[in-house]
């Protein structure tokens, strides 16, 4: 027998020769079919037979890299050394196939996810058999065919018997990518020393993109950090990308006429921003040992000008591959100056000469390529229509400001010189005329104000404070003097209050160019505090607002923004505009507004007009979405002049009355014709615009949940017609929608004085109701009982019941597939929901009110039926706590018969819902074991557990509360009528009655239904 194994392995190893052999005829047909099938032979021969049985598999590889079949005349070379054999193009390609292949199979990282542990046991002896026996000799075989195949890239190429010896032309720079990725497999999982020795420099610059492809796969791959320094140390990056730096930007010029040169470049940025990365993980990897900290530092040093270098290249794509490595080294600098006991606004310790210059040159590079191109076509689109190129500025640019932000962080007083010089003196080319002699472009001024919109964000300061230089110690008193209020006024301004003193003062945002405009509203927006300091400023900036750079600014996309903006601003600086502006500079506002105050409605002429067309396009976002900004601003204007409440009214009236009128002459009871459909889609704009003014006043608090002022008459009256008018229309899901919309807003504004609408509001959509539009009409309804509680419970009591059957008529419906069960659950939720903000307002007394108390049990029933059937973990949560909740307020704590009388012989009130208890015994108890005790309940969700939260809370509850009654039903009729065993119950109510609460009790009652449900359940 002990004979027989050699043996056999010669036999094996001759078989492995002879099979090899044999392949490198095949290899003549250059049928890829063919390659891979002899080298997935290789490689399964591989697996089966090294190293024990056929330990000579490499070196019979080796072998055929030079070996050619006899009817191929032979030339050996010398290039001045001993004579040689030349490498055979089919045979080394076959060998480096086989190389890959056979890595592939032992070392890689996704095809390891899926391996048996006996598998991946088997790879590690193979990878460690490699190493200790052929791993030498590969890594100088593939060093071998990169420098021939280099040598040989620009040899011409050659046909017949010619073209089969020998690598040149096509077939070298094949060959030599080929070994590149093959050495790139194996360098991560054989010695360092092998694979990273004598590599040529000139190799990277022949066998540009193959090479660096390989490269940036490699510096990626997991290797303790001595090895990654080594590796790095030997491909000396920053020789080599320093020599291809300039590779298509001859001359500073970009090489318009070459894309493959373009990819290139964008390829070696891509290796830099790999090596620095790694770098900097190195250096902040706390494991990482000092030395190899050290050197890691200076090699990413070396490659700081090469950063910079490729940050400001003109193609942007080769400009973002490099921001990760930025980005890593500015954290390497900010933990630095953390380390040093500095912080954010402070001096950073650590800071040196070099370092400050490249911060310098960072931030010089970063605020270059934030600017627009001087060819640039600037266009903003609407919403959901934006053009991918802005897109992908807009993403660069917000990337460039995270780095810009962090060297703020790091040293903010370079930031501030080099931010703050650009916006100034951009500033002064303007005032100087600039604009009207080329000086000032567009662009310069757009990037100077989008500087001055990141200023405040990049050095932290925010609110009154961030534009005025405040004394240290004005800031300690008022941190230790609650009720101590700096005075801003009287301190001079800071850099921020500078520059936007400035900006307004030069009336900048008269520029002409959309781009200009719309990024000086975006400033003045976010720094609106800045007029706190300064308010005469605001009378001369609302003109701005109104006029053809604002408002009526021509490109609809700019001013849709505008009146995003304008909105805002007023919104924001409410205080300070009430300050300066009087009834009449309102009026005078409004006048100017006065146009974009008229709403324009038709449906898209792409199809012919149907009532889903009109779902569709109500539900669209448009320009009108935008418009409705400007009704809202509208309503905060008129709402800020409450000392002038005459004038207050006639100003509200002259933007609500005509909507109203135009509502009233677009009312359509049916959809008979076109004309009908654009009529209604109209009325669906006149809706939401009023509603919009309405928005526009301020929220009622809970503590004042009623408004005051001639103004609220007003909208009771708007309320009044957009009600009448919802409910000749009421059948169109758009009106019902509208409608919501209005009441959600002005019972928001007026509070009490609408409320006694609200029952032929619902009257009106609940016979049109559908599944979505009850879901959030119980959500509106919620929020009303939890606002105005006992004020709301004679409405209440009026509506509970049509609510509610609807409610059971849509859960009644068959549930056909996801969508429906959807819809199903999330109405269960509504209606769950709904119950607990009842009960959450003390207004329980509905549910058994003359009107109502005869449905209870009907109401009580639908909450344990739709926890039973067809639910989601998350509705069965909800319905237990409904139950938990009335468990609390309606079960009266339990006396047994022979008790004697209380001491100041009175009893606790009796329960309003008498006999509740029994309720929960016979529906709710069983619920609490047969959901979790279902096959289908996952007891691994996070949803599931919380529903087991709310049975333990609900029956330790119930123990409370019943005492020994309940005890008695557990275990003489309840445990025995589920056939549970004796002494699974006595464990339970052990637990059940040690337990301090039910959150206590919860891990317990996991684990014993658990337990109990059993593996076949």
């Amino acid at each position: 027998m002990s004979r027989a194994l050699p043996k056999a392995a010669f036999h094996v190893r001759t078989c492995e020769k002879r099979s090899l052999y044999q392949a490198v005829n095949l290899t003549n047909l250059v049928s890829a079919v063919v390659k891979n099938a002899v080298t997935h032979f290789a490689a399964s021969l591989f697996l089966y037979t090294y190293p024990a049985v056929g330990p000579t598999f490499f070196s019979t590889l080796l072998t055929l890299l030079r070996t050619y079949p006899s009817q191929v005349p032979v030339a050996s070379t010398s290039n001045g050394g001993p004579a040689a054999v030349p490498l055979n193009p089919q045979t080394t390609d076959l060998f480096l196939r086989i190389l890959h292949e056979v890595s592939l199979e032992i070392s890689d990282a996704q095809l390891r996810l899926n391996k048996s542990p006996q598998r991946l046991s088997k790879d590690t002896e193979l990878r460690d058999a490699i190493r200790e026996n052929d791993a030498a000799a590969i890594a100088e075989a593939i060093w071998s065919v990169i420098g021939e195949a280099v040598a040989g890239v620009d040899l011409p190429d050659e046909t017949g018997d010619a073209a089969r010896v020998g690598l040149k032309g096509k077939t070298a720079r094949e060959i030599a990518e080929m070994a590149v990725r093959v050495a790139g497999d194996y360098v991560s999982w054989i010695d360092i020393n092998l694979m990273c020795v004598n590599l040529p420099s000139p190799l990277t610059i022949s066998v540009r993109t193959a090479t660096t492809d390989t490269l940036i796969e490699t510096v990626g791959k997991g290797m303790p950090a001595a090895d990654k320094l080594k590796l790095f140390e030997v491909l000396d990056v920053a020789t080599v990308l320093t020599a291809l730096q300039d590779v298509g930007r001859e001359g500073g010029k970009q090489e318009a006429d070459s894309e493959e040169v373009e990819m290139f470049r964008t390829k070696l940025a891509r290796l830099l921003n790999g090596v620095g990365i790694e770098l900097c993980k190195i250096i902040e990897d706390t494991s990482s040992p000092a030395d190899a900290k050290m050197t890691a530092s200076s090699m990413a040093t070396a490659l700081l000008p090469l950063l910079l270098r490729f940050l400001v290249d003109p193609r942007d794509d080769t400009s973002i591959a490099v921001y990760p490595f930025a980005t890593g080294i500015l954290s390497v600098y900010k933990k630095e100056k953390k380390r040093a006991g500095a912080g954010n606004n402070m001096p950073d310790p650590t800071m040196t000469d070099s370092k400050r210059a490249f911060l310098g040159e960072l931030l010089k590079g970063t605020v270059n390529k934030m600017a627009y191109s001087d060819d640039a076509e600037w266009d903003l689109a609407l919403e959901g229509e934006e053009d991918e190129d802005q897109r992908a500025f807009d993403e660069m640019r917000k990337n460039l400001r995270v780095i810009g932000d962090a060297i703020a962080w790091i040293d903010p007083e370079l930031y501030a010189e080099g931010v703050r010089s650009i916006i100034l003196e951009t500033i002064d080319l303007y005032e100087a005329g600039g604009a009207k002699d080329g000086r000032v472009t567009w662009q310069r001024i757009e990037l100077a104000l989008a500087l001055l919109y990141g200023f405040g964000q990049a050095i932290s300061s925010q609110g009154p404070g961030a534009f005025v230089q405040v004394p240290i110690a004005e800031i300690q008193r008022a941190k230790r003097e609650t009720e101590y209020r700096i005075d801003y006024t009287q301190f001079p301004l800071s850099q921020i209050g500078e520059m936007m003193l400035r900006a307004c003062r030069s009336k900048i945002v008269n520029y002409p160019h959309a781009a200009v405009s719309l990024q000086f509203f975006e400033v003045v927006v976010r720094y609106h505090d800045f007029f706190k300091l300064c308010p005469e400023f605001i009378t001369e900036l609302l003109p701005s607002f109104l006029d053809e750079h604002g408002l009526h600014q021509p490109e609809e996309a700019v001013q849709a923004r505008v009146f995003y903006l304008f909105s805002r601003f007023i919104h924001q600086a409410k205080g300070i505009v009430q300050s300066q502006v009087s009834g009449d500079l309102v009026r005078s506002i409004l006048t100017g507004m006065q146009d974009l105050l008229v709403v324009n409605a038709s449906l898209p002429d792409s199809e012919p007009p149907t009532e889903l067309i009109l779902t569709k396009a109500a539900g669209t976002t448009s320009f009108f979405d935008a418009q409705l900004y400007v009704f809202e601003t509208a309503g905060t204007l008129i709402s800020i002049l409450n000392q002038i409440p005459d004038q207050q009214v006639v100003l509200l009236k002259a933007v609500l009355d005509p909507l109203l009128a135009d509502l009233q002459n677009n009312v359509r009871p049916a959809a008979t014709s076109p004309e009908d459909l654009n009529a209604i889609f109209k009325a669906h704009h006149l809706i939401m615009a009023a509603a919009s003014v309405a928005k526009g006043f301020p929220d009622l608090s809970a503590r004042s949940p009623t408004a005051t002022g001639a103004w609220v008459d007003v909208f009771v009256s708007a309320t009044e017609t957009i009600l009448g008018s919802a409910k000749v229309m009421s059948s169109f899901v758009v009106i019902r929608d509208a409608a919501r919309f209005a009441f959600n807003r002005i019972v928001a504004t007026t509070g009490q004085a609408v409320l006694p609408l609200i029952p032929t509001f619902i009257d009106c959509l609940v016979g049109q109701i559908t599944f979505p539009e009850l879901a959030d009409l119980l959500s509106f309804l919620g929020l009303l009982v939890a606002k105005y509680k006992t004020n709301f419970l004679e409405i209440l009591d009026t509506l509970l019941l049509p609510v509610v059957n609807r409610v059971f008529h849509f859960l009644s419906l068959p549930i056909a597939g996801t969508d429906d069960m959807v819809q199903h659950s999330t109405l269960r939720r509504a209606y769950f929901n709904f119950i607990l903000s009842i009960a959450g307002a003390n207004l329980q007394e509905v549910f058994y009110s003359e009107k109502n108390k005869a449905h209870l049990q009907q109401i009580l029933q639908s909450i344990t039926h739709y926890i039973a059937n067809d639910s989601l973990a998350p509705d069965q949560r909800y319905g237990f706590g409904v139950l938990n909740k009335l468990l609390l307020i309606w079960v009266e704590q339990y006396r047994p018969p022979t008790a004697p009388p209380l001491a100041n012989g009175t009893a606790p009130p009796p329960s309003p819902v008498p006999g509740f208890e029994r309720f929960l015994y016979e529906q709710a108890v069983k619920l609490c074991f047969e959901i979790p005790l279902k096959p289908d309940f996952d007891y691994s969700d996070a949803q599931s557990f919380q529903v087991i939260g709310e049975i333990a809370v609900l029956l330790k509850a119930l123990l409370q509360k019943r005492g020994s009654e309940f005890v008695d039903f557990m275990t003489t009729s309840f445990f025995p009528s589920i056939s549970c065993p004796p002494e699974a119950s006595a464990q339970f109510m052990t637990a059940l009655q040690e337990a301090p609460d039910g959150k206590q009790f919860k891990k317990f009652l996991g684990e014993w239904l658990r337990t109990n449900r059993g593996p076949g359940r």
